[in-house]
């Protein structure tokens, strides 16, 4: 008789911050498998929440691997499936599905959305929209191709996501300074998702403010958008985004659809919920910024949820178990779903102050800074200090609407009281 092994499914970065709802919808496509994470320590907030935990570090594959190779022979407990919630887990995921032989992205398919130079290549080739782009490692590569393309343009690491190194160049003559920004962003890091630290992209700049994200679900040889969110973004030369909105303006673009699902068939995404990234230009053309083999962070899979009543995460963890899922022709929305960030000014956090009362109409509130923080000037993901969640019944989506920034920015400065180092 052949050894039996207790089947779970295994989230590789479900416990980061705004990825909670991935265990409700993990716990309504497994029918009853428990659900595990996999995380380097046992202090984050979240892990109790899940049947069970294994030490590791999602971004190293082998580890991964080893992680879970060890937990099978201490506890006879085998992946059913091994679901990617960001882009530094699609690797370690790739690994321990191939060992089982599970569903999951070709090693093909996780390289070229994970490169993002690979993957401007793939979509061009198929005749996808994409602003000219070039690699490359040193100072005089990028000038090179600064002058080929012509000014502005964006340079940005080739593996790296979050806005962390994305920078807006202007000049010849900021070419330089913008480079040495980049590289000292990305080594900042420390290594902490293992990403290769040399090498870069360039990209023509593509001129609009209306950027949105596409969420398309993929099961084999369907690829399905089920939602659209528009984007805000803080100030350039950085692309830091300070909030979302769902439905987006543009959710009944059929341009923007077709390009983002035939872009996850370029790619060859057949597993799961991908991440869609465009510029929409005033002329009304598509532009895609990047797509990734993963379902969208920021809480943009809950503000999808609220919005249309369906968790996004149950589709992408039943993609991967290999079960049918049948969706609607129109997913008509309840209303508008928002998400802001908390930003205090820069400086020393020296107070915290939670506000007693909120409207009815935030649902959700984060506040990830404490006292004696560091608030840093907002280059990326990483200096935000809190979230807060909005839903609005039966509100349409709206151009220029920013009532969420604007809530968020009044209630970060009653929050946070900022004093000047050595102050």
């Amino acid at each position: 008789m052949s050894e039996q092994h207790e089947p779970y499914i295994l989230i590789l970065g479900g416990e980061f911050p705004l990825r909670e709802r991935v265990l409700a919808g993990a716990l309504r496509a497994g029918n009853g498998l428990r659900v595990f994470t996999l995380a380097k320590a046992r202090t984050s907030n979240t892990i109790k929440f899940f049947d069970g935990f294994i030490a590791g570090d999602v971004s190293d594959p082998e580890g991964v691997l080893s992680a879970v190779l060890l937990f099978e022979r201490e506890h006879g407990a085998r992946p059913a499936a091994v679901i990617p919630m960001n882009d530094f887990t699609v690797r370690s995921a790739l690994e321990v599905s191939r060992h089982y032989g599970l569903n999951y992205n070709s090693a093909e398919t996780v390289n070229r959305c994970r490169d993002k130079y690979l993957m401007k290549q793939v979509l061009a080739g198929a005749g996808l929209p994409v602003p000219r782009f070039g690699a490359f490692r040193t100072l005089d590569e990028l000038k090179e191709l600064a002058r080929e393309f012509g000014m502005p343009v964006v340079i940005k690491p080739r593996e790296l996501a979050g806005s962390v190194g994305v920078i807006k160049v202007t000049s010849f003559d900021a070419l330089a300074s913008a480079f040495e920004q980049c590289v000292a962003d990305v080594k900042a890091l420390n290594g902490a998702y293992m990403t290769p630290e040399d090498v870069f992209v360039v990209e023509e700049y593509i001129s609009s403010r209306n950027e949105v994200s596409v969420e398309v679900f993929n099961q084999g040889d369907v690829h399905r958008v089920i939602a659209v969110t528009d984007k805000y973004l803080g100030p350039e030369p950085y692309f830091v985004e300070t909030g979302h909105s769902v439905p987006s303006v543009h959710s009944d673009n059929e341009k923007l659809r077709d390009v983002a699902e035939r872009a996850c068939e370029a790619l060859g995404i057949r597993y799961g919920i991908a991440h869609f990234e465009a510029r929409i230009t005033e002329a009304g053309e598509v532009r895609i910024i990047e797509v990734g083999a993963r379902t969208g962070g920021d809480a943009i899979m809950d503000l999808v949820e609220r919005s249309y009543g369906i968790n996004p995460y149950q589709l992408h963890v039943a993609s991967y178990l290999g079960i049918p899922v049948n969706l609607p022709e129109k997913l008509p929305s309840r209303g508008l779903a928002a998400i802001s960030f908390l930003k205090a000014q820069e400086g020393v956090i020296a107070h915290v102050k939670s506000p007693k009362e909120l409207p009815e109409i935030v649902v959700n509130m984060q506040i990830t800074a404490k006292p004696l923080d560091v608030s840093e000037k907002p280059l990326s993901w990483r200096a935000r200090e809190g979230s807060v969640e909005f839903f609005w019944k039966g509100r349409e989506p709206e151009q220029r609407f920013s009532d969420h920034l604007r809530f968020a920015q009044r209630l970060s400065q009653e929050i946070f009281s900022v004093r000047q180092p050595g102050g």
